[in-house]
């Protein structure tokens, strides 16, 4: 029997799923660490495994960071199910290989976030959303104003498919602020 996920660890799951960057972590002394950025999981995974080799011992941590600019640990199954891919990768490319996957929406969503475009707010119409849609119009309009730290600070407890995808809408809103910024 399969031991059932605790709702913590398939929220920590979603994050890094969402998640913009990742980096490679080992803390060698208390003044002394290795942090190495990665773009995707697998390259992370890959630095991980170049830090372990060199420091043998010692288990290098990854860690996912959200578009909010949180930190959340890779679980050890994601990870190895990342070395695989990055096995399985090269096999295909040298049969070959499929043409570039198309993004799915959430990546496209987060592509388009970064270029500076803000996402489409949630559909609420639905009834089970009536008690959070004053919530998303607070949200809609502190991501209109541009206002980041407001969006920074809004406490969103992600245990339904509401809250998540309030959650959702805020880091990509927060993501798409931050590129306009830097972008002017």
């Amino acid at each position: 029997m399969a031991k059932k996920l605790h709702a913590a660890d398939a929220a920590d799951i979603a994050a890094v799923t969402a998640a913009v960057s990742f980096n490679a972590h080992l803390r060698l002394s208390p003044t002394k660490k290795i942090n190495e950025p990665a773009a995707t999981l697998i390259e992370a995974v890959q630095k991980a495994d170049e830090i372990k080799a060199a420091h043998p011992g010692r288990n290098v941590l990854v860690y996912a960071i959200t578009p909010a600019g949180a930190s959340i640990p890779v679980p050890f199954a994601m990870q190895d199910e990342a070395r695989q891919e990055a096995v399985r990768q090269p096999a295909a490319a040298e049969q070959g290989g499929k043409a570039a996957k198309p993004l799915g929406k959430r990546a496209a969503a987060l592509a388009a976030a970064q270029r500076g475009e803000l996402p489409a707010a949630p559909d609420f119409s639905a009834a089970t959303h009536i008690r959070f849609r004053s919530r998303l119009a607070e949200i809609v309009a502190m991501a209109e104003a541009g206002d980041i730290p407001g969006l920074r600070a809004v406490v969103i407890n992600p245990i339904s498919t509401s809250p998540k995808a309030l959650a959702r809408f805020r880091d990509l809103a927060v993501v798409a602020l931050e590129a306009r910024q830097g972008a002017a």
